[in-house]
């Protein structure tokens, strides 16, 4: 069963969303993937980031479970948690969590990646990067 969702600073955290996918946890599953994505220090072009502000449109909890419930359907995968965290955040501070169990490391490796791919396509997630210098929104979502 999918576990996705849209939270503010603070409200999840990869400790809590590993234990409760290691509660749901089938005898099948063999490998438990994560994927943390967190705030550079650094943009593209070289700048000190001061920090990211992330919104969302209403839908993207929806979309987040689509990605979810598309992955989660393919051969020996179990579980998928697609997390992403929507405020203003510092460098280091985590902004989505992507959490998959399936029966082997291959199968979770690969979903991870195809996760992040559609995340990043499909999702009304946006990002200002704010420096010193001023402030954009990022071209791309995320």
């Amino acid at each position: 069963m999918v576990d996705v969702g849209v939270h503010r600073k603070g409200e999840v955290s990869l400790p809590v969303l590993l234990e409760r996918l290691r509660k749901g946890l089938p005898e099948t599953a063999g490998a438990i993937g994560c994927f943390t994505g967190v705030v550079r220090g650094r943009s593209a072009s070289g700048e000190k980031v001061r920090f990211l502000s992330y919104e969302a449109a209403e839908e993207a909890a929806k979309r987040l479970k689509e990605i979810a419930e598309k992955i989660e359907k393919r051969p020996n995968l179990e579980l998928v948690m697609i997390h992403h965290v929507v405020d203003d955040l510092k460098a280091g501070e985590d902004a989505i969590y992507v959490l998959v169990a399936g029966s082997g490391r291959k199968e979770v490796f690969k979903a991870l990646s195809d996760i992040m791919d559609l995340v990043k396509k499909d999702v009304p997630i946006w990002k200002k990067e704010v420096t010193a210098k001023g402030e954009h929104w990022a071209h791309e979502i995320h």
